[in-house]
């Protein structure tokens, strides 16, 4: 159980570490970057929520999960990634389009 509590973690630190990385790349304008960075996160988010999933259907037919504070902290890691995702991906979308209100601006 721990390996896969460790695995959760893992995904989802690295999927959190892409999001981040793909909001910087963005602020430098650098919108390619950013969406290669972004999918590689979908793709760790992806990679977690399978785990997850196999938890909850494992509990769901009668084989109990104990809970411990390792998988509550793996569960932190996955729910704040998907919450990093979910905003830097506005702010990825707000950071495109002032630059092209930027490119529009005559002075």
């Amino acid at each position: 159980m721990e390996e896969i509590i460790f695995q959760l973690i893992t995904y989802s630190g690295a999927a959190r570490s892409s999001v981040f990385e793909a909001m910087s790349a963005a602020s430098e304008g650098d919108f390619e970057k950013s969406k290669e960075l972004m999918e590689e996160a979908r793709k760790e988010l992806l990679s977690s929520h399978k785990i997850q999933t196999n938890l909850i259907q494992k509990e769901a037919g009668g084989d109990k999960t104990e809970v411990n504070l390792l998988l509550v902290h793996a569960q932190d890691h996955l729910m704040t990634s998907i919450l990093a995702r979910d905003l830097i991906e506005k702010m990825i979308e707000m950071e495109e389009k002032i630059k092209d209100l930027e490119s529009k601006i005559v002075t």
